[in-house]
């Protein structure tokens, strides 16, 4: 089975209104105290905010997009994953009709248009784990497609560079049928050009800055590896949004590669609090997180006996939904074997982290150590 990228489509909020005023609407608080809500993993409260906001005004453009999200992730937390994709499939039906009405009542909007185009995106998301490629592409043309039309009717529109440039990004590491078929649509396959995307609805949005920092923090820790940008997108986050789990775990994984051990000793004691709480899916995928940037400080510590412990728990007790932390825990677990010399076993981790997508560096990394091992036989 090869290994899943994380990169997906997750988020893209904006706050204008159909007089592109966002003070004129009652429920611009409430949205903003829903959203936050849902950021700080408190997704009953969210959803019960959101609704609110719609009632009171339901011409905003923002809550019937951020519903899908916000239900979609209670009913992952505490139903699992199969169960989180139908919820998005029947949300996403039952929205699509709400923008296109929208739509037919302010059609010059170019909001609705946006969060026409990002519901059809996010119905792409289930539609990629399930490998329904053709329907990854419908979704995908149609999400395009309506996001383009808001980008033309408003230049100034920050917001759309987020599905933009996550498209772009995801497009850029694809297969080349993949890359052939994103052109022949005409959405670039440049990684920089995803990235400047991603990097620009990070500051200068109206809200996908959360998400396009979401993004560009994995894109940077685990596939650019560059610690500088990762450090200083991911802080923001961990500040505004404590109740979050995983931008603390993305920041622990950074302070443990970096080896900034002070820091990440002041954190150890919130990761381990988010690692005892929430519902099994949630505590599992933050146990290995915590397990993860243990065995990591282990093995920088030459304390290889601990890292190899941590990195067997983690892969005897895997259950996120997707693959990424598997491979990488391969990897490390491969160089640990190699410093005490049990270099079968090395080989045997690396030929396990060759499942992984190649644009993971790793996957180079982990045939050259192969290639070294078998000269020395």
């Amino acid at each position: 089975m090869r290994y899943s990228s994380f990169i997906t489509f997750l988020l893209f909020s904006s706050f204008l209104l159909p007089a592109n005023n966002r003070e004129i609407s009652p429920a611009e608080l409430i949205v903003q105290d829903g959203i936050n809500a849902m950021y700080n993993y408190e997704f009953e409260n969210a959803i019960t905010i959101l609704d609110s906001a719609w009632q009171i005004d339901s011409t905003h453009p923002v809550p019937p997009f951020v519903l899908i999200a916000a239900k979609w992730l209670h009913t992952q937390i505490r139903e699992g994953y199969d169960a989180s994709y139908e919820k998005i499939d029947s949300e996403v039906e039952a929205t699509l009709p709400i923008y296109k009405s929208l739509i037919a009542q302010y059609p010059e909007n170019p909001e609705y248009y946006l969060y026409l185009g990002s519901t059809y995106g996010i119905r792409a998301r289930t539609a990629l784990a399930g490998k329904a490629w053709l329907d990854v592409l419908y979704f995908g043309y149609q999400g395009l497609k309506y996001i383009r039309k808001a980008q033309d009717m408003d230049s100034e529109l920050k917001d759309v560079y987020m599905p933009l440039g996550l498209m772009e990004y995801f497009a850029c590491l694809s297969a080349a049928p993949v890359q052939w078929g994103a052109k022949l649509i005409g959405l670039s396959t440049d990684c920089v050009v995803g990235i400047t995307h991603l990097e620009i609805a990070a500051k200068e949005s109206h809200y996908s800055w959360i998400e396009a920092s979401n993004v560009l923090t994995y894109v940077y820790l685990h596939i650019e590896r560059d610690f500088t940008k990762t450090e200083q997108i991911i802080t923001p986050l961990v500040e505004q949004f404590p109740g979050h789990p995983y931008f603390a775990f993305l920041r622990g994984e950074l302070l443990a590669k970096t080896q900034k051990w002070d820091e990440l000793d002041e954190l150890m004691p919130k990761l381990r609090e988010f690692a005892s709480k929430g519902s099994f899916l949630q505590q599992n995928e933050c146990q290995l997180k915590l397990a993860y940037i243990e065995g990591v400080t282990a093995y920088y510590k030459k304390d290889y006996t601990n890292a190899i412990s941590k990195f067997n728990w983690i892969l005897s007790n895997y259950h996120m939904e997707f693959d990424w932390l598997k491979g990488f825990t391969h990897f490390l677990r491969g160089q640990t074997h190699e410093e005490i010399g049990e270099f079968g076993l090395a080989v045997a981790d690396y030929e396990e982290v060759l499942k992984m997508d190649s644009y993971y560096p790793e996957v180079d990394k982990a045939q050259a150590r192969i290639r070294e091992m078998e000269k020395r036989k």
